[in-house]
């Protein structure tokens, strides 16, 4: 595993975390901004995508867990709409525990990986014809993933509430 996949993996929780933490108005430059960042950097971390075979199942299952986790964060957030149909979050202490818990998990596995299981591991990858490649590219899907089922978990959360909820209409 590379620094550039560490450095995607915290980059993407500190951006997560200023842009959620506390009572926050509903952009969409606030949803699309983490995306704008991944968008940006992986190009220059991701090392090649298996199309086939036991790669692309890797693959393919690493996003699913990550979507999963995405989905699993937004349970720690409220959402509201205020009487003039503004959409708001509140993320507190349980939501930024949660993406602290999902970053320092990923980066405890990739250190294993590393250090500890590098052996277990090679054998893994060789005897399930999956390519080095791909295992770096499902620890990539799983962080995008995450990121992703968040943005559009609250984008989903807050339409639901604005639908849902009862308007008064404000003079101005």
């Amino acid at each position: 595993m590379s620094t550039a996949l560490t450095l995607l993996n915290l980059t993407i929780v500190a951006v997560l975390l200023a842009r959620d933490w506390g009572h926050r108005r509903v952009t969409l430059l606030g949803l699309l901004r983490p995306l704008l960042l991944a968008a940006v950097v992986v190009p220059f971390v991701s090392p090649g995508w298996d199309l086939a075979g036991n790669g692309l199942l890797l693959e393919i299952s690493a996003a699913v867990v990550g979507a999963s986790l995405g989905v699993l964060s937004c349970l720690f957030m409220r959402v509201t709409v205020d009487n003039r149909g503004q959409m708001w979050t509140d993320a507190g202490v349980a939501y930024a525990v949660t993406w602290v818990a999902i970053a320092a998990a990923r980066q405890v596995f990739i250190y294993g990986c590393q250090h500890w299981f590098t052996r277990d591991l090679g054998m893994f990858l060789i005897n399930n014809h999956i390519s080095v490649n791909a295992f770096a590219d499902s620890i990539m899907l799983l962080t995008l993933a995450t990121m992703i089922a968040n943005r559009l978990t609250i984008l989903m959360r807050t339409r639901l509430a604005a639908t849902a909820s009862p308007r008064t209409v404000v003079p101005v």
